[in-house]
């Protein structure tokens, strides 16, 4: 099944990532594009993980890498067919120019291997809210409604969101067509709805959508295979 409506448990897409992982013939190279300060998904197969991020800060706290780059996804050179996976999470919603590292990505993924993006859903009501407030509020809504006590200092996001028209649905999909990848999952998971307040705001701005932006989700995950060879 390769979609998924209906509002799941925020793991549930981590398991089915781990699984597709796992199931790979290791040992893989893998990368993690825009690795921030935590690696988050439990592997069994042998791997080497090269960690890449344009902050410095966050990388530094990092000891569970192979390899560390400090650097722009959008402009940073590795070698053709490098990794046998690349994860990209919460990060291209941070990047103007997504298309270029979308591009990047399938340079540097090899064949048969897998790319796994995953990104708030900009066409949700959390997306459509993320959008339109400023950053600041983002600070604060991580902080005091999630709970992160050190969001927005130095080495800690939320960081400023761009939202390119790549990183859509429909973006994500034309870029598996224009390669010739295979999109073998596409989920929609939710973890935002904390408090009756977010819950029913959430709802009041899907009904005065006239329903076109849902509620019942903020995430959305894919994992996109690489022709093989």
């Amino acid at each position: 099944r390769e979609y998924s409506e209906t509002e799941r448990h925020k793991d549930m897409d981590k398991e089915l990532v781990e699984k597709k992982i796992n199931e790979m013939a290791g040992p893989l190279q893998i990368l993690e594009a825009g690795c921030g300060r935590k690696w988050p998904l439990d592997l069994d197969v042998p791997h080497k993980l090269t960690g890449i991020d344009l902050d410095a800060d966050a990388i530094s706290a990092r000891t569970d890498l192979d390899a560390t780059v400090v650097g722009d996804l959008r402009s940073h050179v590795f070698p053709e067919h490098s990794f046998d996976v690349i994860y990209c999470c919460y990060v291209l919603e941070h990047v103007p120019g997504a298309a270029q590292v979308l591009e990047n990505f399938a340079r540097w993924v090899r064949p048969g291997g897998l790319i796994v993006i995953k990104v708030p859903d900009p066409e949700s009501v959390f997306g459509w809210a993320t959008r339109n407030t400023p950053h600041w509020f983002h600070v604060m809504f991580k902080r005091y409604f999630m709970g992160f006590k050190r969001a927005g200092q130095v080495g800690h996001g939320p960081y400023r969101t761009y939202y390119d028209r790549a990183i859509t649905e429909g973006g994500i999909r034309e870029f598996a067509r224009s390669h010739n990848f295979a999109l073998e999952n596409v989920e929609k998971t939710g973890d935002y709805l904390r408090g009756r307040v977010v819950k029913y705001s959430a709802i009041l701005l899907h009904y005065l959508s006239l329903r076109s932006l849902p509620w019942r989700h903020n995430n959305i995950s894919y994992v996109i295979r690489a022709q093989a060879a």
